[in-house]
């Protein structure tokens, strides 16, 4: 089987090494924010980062039933704001990214054949697309 799916483990490699990225943009985002504008948001900056952790595990968990090596290193994190507006400017823009590239490894999944990954891909977009509702919020959109 580890033939047939190195393709897509190369794609779910991808998406976690982002995912590892979005946790340490994030959570410094919530260790960042400050006042009275930012303080009550810094929750939501954590939540999203405990999202995206779950979503590192699961794809780790699946790259390993497919055969592949997890990776353990982050990709390139997105933004280094440090107001408000910039952070979600910022993590708005890391989660348009991240839904285009879970797009994008769903048509990998489906390539392949792979019904399992496909589903659970489609389940972490559907996430994806609700941090992206989050950060729009923040941004007042």
């Amino acid at each position: 089987m580890a033939k047939k799916a190195d393709p897509v483990v190369a794609v779910l490699n991808e998406l976690r090494a982002a995912e590892l990225a979005a946790i340490v943009q994030y959570m410094r985002h919530h260790y960042l924010v400050t006042g009275a504008d930012g303080m009550p948001l810094a929750g939501e900056f954590k939540s999203v980062s405990i999202e995206e952790m779950k979503h590192a595990e699961t794809l780790a968990e699946r790259i390993d039933f497919l055969g592949g090596d997890p990776t353990t290193k982050p990709g390139p994190i997105m933004g280094t704001a440090t107001a408000l507006k910039a952070m979600a400017t910022d993590d708005l823009a890391t989660e348009d990214k991240a839904v285009a590239d879970y797009k994008v490894a769903i048509k990998v999944a489906e390539k392949a054949g792979d019904v399992t990954t496909r589903r659970m891909l489609e389940d972490i977009l559907a996430d994806e697309e609700g941090h992206q509702d989050t950060f729009g919020t923040m941004l007042g959109k």
